[in-house]
Formats: structure tokens, C-alpha cells, sequence
């Protein structure tokens, strides 16, 4: 088997208790009938994350993301680095306590909500012509009509076709002269109601926030982050993933107190 890239893959149903390491991707169809492999499709909804990757400006960091050598081959025959890095940079999670004082850290998130359903709402027609567009309450209703109730714990993710412009950080923030960043996030009613009418674990988004990017206040992070649950940013290839019937799995790094942290979402079905 070709060993391009490894993760962790359930090879029991039901609860899956049992896990074993397997390639991921380039996997040939008579890799895929192998003994323990139960997904047909495996991809990878996460961006790699380096000094270029864009990111929401934030006050006195003058670089997100670092990493410097402090072990090499040549000096000490093993090879590390150290990272510099904040909580919410790349593709990351968001816990309530991003926002509430007291709400749940990425630590105690329940484990049970990081590996759910995974429905995906395209808004990229929208969002080509207007980047301040939203994911509503109607493309919900929309979504809905094709392919049934958004089902129970499910994470919806919005699909903009942001993710385009990964390589163009600029153009990835979007920001106007006068610093006011243009990208597509969920409206504030849509994030109401995933969290008060259907049992979703999380949301995400292929930009840098779940707020549109003219929304300085930050509504849909304090309208969905109180119900409890989290959210994702930053997140890859959601065109490679059906509409309906994968699953998302939500790798957060769990460090005591976090408010987020970068995250490998893994999408399988």
C-alpha cells in the first residue's frame, strides 16, 4: 500500500472503538477492498498551514504562524521544530469559550459531536457575484427540499469556492482600503436557526470566518458559540465532498483550556 499521507480510519461500525493507521489518499481500487477499509472515498478538508497561509489581522502579532529548528539531522541526528502559533490560524476549530467566559474549551468539547454527519450548502453562485453574501435560512429550506431534514448532530459546512484563492492571501482577506474585509459567511438568522431547530454538533465555512467578512462584531460567533457548540474556518476541497451521506471527522488537538486550535477534518463515505 502506497503511504502518501496517514490518519486514523475506523475499521469497526457501530461505536467505532477499533482504529488503524492507513494511507489515505491514492489509494487503488484493490487498496480499497482491503481487509479493515470500510470508505470508498476519503478527503481531505483541511489546508496545509504555513507562514503564507491568510489570516484575520490581528493587534500586535506581527506573524501568525513560525517554525524554527531546534533539532537537526546534522547536529543532533533527529530532526524538530518549534511552532509559534495562535489558537485560530489555518484550519481550526472554535469553542464556545472563544467567546464566553465559562463556555466549554476545545478540551471538553464531547467527542461524540466530532465525528458526525457531514451535510455540505453551496453558495458559490451567490458568492461569485457578491462577496458579502450569506448562507440563509432559505438555503437551508433549499437544501432541505432536495435531500431531506438536515439529520440529528449533523456539522453543516458552507461551500463559497473561497477556497480558491488560498494561494492569493490578499485576495483571500479581501480587505477594501479602508480595511474592511469582503468574504461570505452564514447570516445571523441561519446561525439561530441550526442551533435553536436542528440538532446540528457544528458548522464551518471555506473562509476565514464564520461571520461575513463585513461583520466586525462578530454576530454569528455570539449567536451560535452560545448554544455550545463549535465551528470550523478555513476549510479545504468541500466541492469534493457530496451534498449528503459523509461523515466528517473533526481531529482537535485537545489542550486544556483552549479557546481553538488547528484541526485535521477528515471527510469519509
Amino acid at each position: 500500500m502506497k503511504t502518501h499521507g496517514i490518519a486514523l480510519v475506523a475499521t469497526a461500525t457501530g461505536l467505532l472503538t477499533t482504529w488503524t493507521a492507513v494511507t489515505l489518499s491514492h489509494l487503488t481500487a484493490s487498496e480499497m477492498k482491503a481487509p479493515g477499509l470500510k470508505f470508498a472515498h476519503v478527503v481531505d478538508l483541511t489546508h496545509t498551514l504555513d507562514e503564507d497561509t491568510p489570516y484575520i489581522p490581528v493587534r500586535n502579532i506581527t506573524f501568525p504562524f513560525r517554525k524554527t529548528p531546534i533539532a537537526t539531522f546534522a547536529a543532533n541526528g533527529v530532526a524538530a521544530y518549534r511552532w509559534e502559533i495562535h489558537e485560530h490560524l489555518g484550519t481550526h476549530i472554535d469553542a464556545p469559550s472563544h467567546f464566553f467566559e465559562g463556555g466549554l474549551p476545545v478540551d471538553r468539547l464531547p467527542v461524540d459531536s466530532l465525528i458526525v454527519p457531514l451535510v455540505v450548502i453551496d453558495i458559490s453562485t451567490k458568492g461569485v457575484s457578491d462577496p458579502n453574501s450569506s448562507l440563509t435560512v432559505a438555503d437551508i429550506e433549499t437544501w432541505e427540499r432536495r435531500h431531506g431534514r438536515i439529520p440529528q448532530h449533523a456539522a453543516v459546512m458552507m461551500v463559497s469556492g473561497w477556497d480558491s484563492r488560498i494561494e492569493d492571501a490578499k485576495a483571500f482577506v479581501n480587505a477594501d482600503a479602508s480595511g474592511v474585509m469582503h468574504f461570505p459567511g452564514y447570516s445571523p438568522a441561519a446561525a439561530s436557526f441550526l442551533a435553536r431547530s436542528r440538532e446540528v454538533s457544528g458548522i464551518g465555512v471555506d473562509t476565514l470566518s464564520i461571520d461575513p467578512g463585513v461583520d466586525t462584531t462578530y454576530t454569528v460567533h455570539k449567536a451560535w458559540l452560545a448554544s455550545g457548540k463549535w465551528a470550523v474556518e478555513l476549510v479545504a476541497n468541500l466541492r469534493q465532498v457530496p451534498a449528503s451521506g459523509a461523515t466528517v471527522f473533526v481531529g482537535a488537538a485537545k489542550v486544556r483550556g483552549a479557546t481553538g486550535g488547528p484541526v485535521r477534518l477528515l471527510a469519509v463515505w
